[in-house]
C-alpha cells in the first residue's frame, strides 16, 4: 500500500519542525505515513498534492493572515483534509471565538472586542467595566506579541490613547481585564481526539504579567479537567464536530477563587509539551491517525 503523504505545517521560524513536530512525523512514519514538513510560505512547496496536512508550528500566519487564509483556500480548493479542519483553523485564528464560547456558557477571562473601525476610547472601557488594569492584544495574533498592560489611570493618558489606536489601525483588538492570579500560573491542559492527556503550568517571569514559555508539570483536578473539556465540546458544538476530527487542543486558563476562566483555547499551532508526558507522541499519533481514516478514502 503507498504511505499517505502527510504534510506537517510548519513556518519560517521552524522549517524542520520542532522537536514535537519531528518525533510525530517520527510515530507517523511507522504507521505507514509519509510525514515530512511543509512550510506554508514557501510558494514553492505544493501542498495541493497531498493526502493530508497537519497543522504544528506555523507561529507566524498572524503577520500575514490575508496570505494563510489563501493558503488555506488552496488547500479547500484542492480537497486536501486538514487536521485540525480548515474551518476550525479559520474560526480559531480571530480571538472573537472567546465570544462565541461565552455565548455557549463557557467562563471567560472578561473580554471586551474592539474593532478595528471603532473609535472607543481606552480609558472608556477600563471605566464602563469598572476594571483597574486590562490587558490590549491583537484579535489576530499568537504568544505575545503585541500585547501589553494598561492601567486606568495610564489609559487615560494621550500617550496611552495613542499607542491604543496605534495598535487599532492595524486590526481588531481584544481588551481583557487583567488577573492578578496570572502569577500563580496559566493552566494549560491537552486534549488529543477529545480525550484529556496531560496538563502543565506557566508562570510569568519577574515583572512580567505574560505567562512565558518555561513550563512545569501539572496535575490538574478531576474539576478543572471536567472544565476543559466542557470548552472543547462547546466548540465542538459551535462548528458542528465530532470529537475525533478534532485530533489535538489545548485549553488555557486562569483559576480564579476556585474557578477555571478560559483564556485561550489553541486549535491552530499550540505548543503540546509531547516530551512531557509518557505517551503522549503514541496518543497523539492514534488521534491524528484516526482523524485521517475517518477522512481519507
Amino acid at each position: 500500500m503507498t504511505p499517505l503523504d502527510v504534510g506537517i505545517v510548519t513556518g519560517e521560524k521552524a522549517p524542520s519542525l520542532t522537536d514535537d513536530g519531528q518525533a510525530l512525523a517520527a510515530e507517523l512514519s511507522t504507521r505507514g505515513m509519509d510525514a515530512e514538513p511543509v512550510v506554508w510560505s514557501d510558494n514553492e512547496a505544493d501542498s495541493t498534492a497531498l493526502d493530508a496536512v497537519l497543522f504544528r508550528s506555523c507561529w507566524q500566519y498572524h503577520r500575514r493572515p490575508d496570505a494563510f487564509r489563501r493558503w488555506l483556500d488552496a488547500l479547500d480548493s484542492a480537497g486536501v483534509p486538514a487536521f485540525n479542519p480548515t474551518s476550525v483553523v479559520r474560526w480559531n485564528m480571530h480571538k472573537s471565538y472567546l465570544r462565541d464560547l461565552a455565548d455557549a456558557g463557557v467562563d471567560i477571562v472578561p473580554t471586551t472586542e474592539v474593532p478595528a473601525a471603532s473609535d472607543r476610547e481606552l480609558a472608556s472601557i477600563l471605566e464602563g467595566n469598572d476594571w483597574a488594569e486590562a490587558v490590549v492584544k491583537p484579535a489576530v495574533g499568537t504568544s505575545s506579541a503585541g500585547v501589553w498592560r494598561v492601567s486606568r489611570a495610564a489609559a487615560a493618558d494621550s500617550d496611552t490613547q495613542g499607542r491604543f489606536e496605534r495598535a487599532r489601525s492595524e486590526g481588531d483588538l481584544l481588551v481583557q481585564k487583567y488577573l492578578p492570579e496570572i502569577f500563580d500560573g496559566e493552566r494549560s491542559l491537552v486534549f488529543f481526539g477529545g480525550e484529556y492527556s496531560h496538563a502543565s503550568i506557566r508562570r510569568p517571569a519577574k515583572d512580567d504579567f505574560a505567562a512565558n514559555d518555561a513550563v512545569e508539570p501539572y496535575n490538574p483536578h478531576e474539576a478543572t479537567i471536567a472544565t476543559a473539556e466542557s470548552v472543547l465540546v462547546a466548540a465542538r458544538k459551535h462548528l458542528g464536530l465530532a470529537p475525533e476530527a478534532l485530533p489535538y487542543a489545548r485549553v488555557d486558563g486562569i483559576v480564579r477563587d476556585g474557578e477555571f476562566l478560559l483564556s485561550e483555547l489553541e486549535l491552530i499551532e499550540p505548543f503540546l509539551g509531547l516530551d512531557r508526558s509518557a505517551g503522549a507522541v503514541d496518543r497523539f499519533a492514534d488521534a491524528v491517525e484516526a482523524a485521517i481514516e475517518a477522512t481519507v478514502a
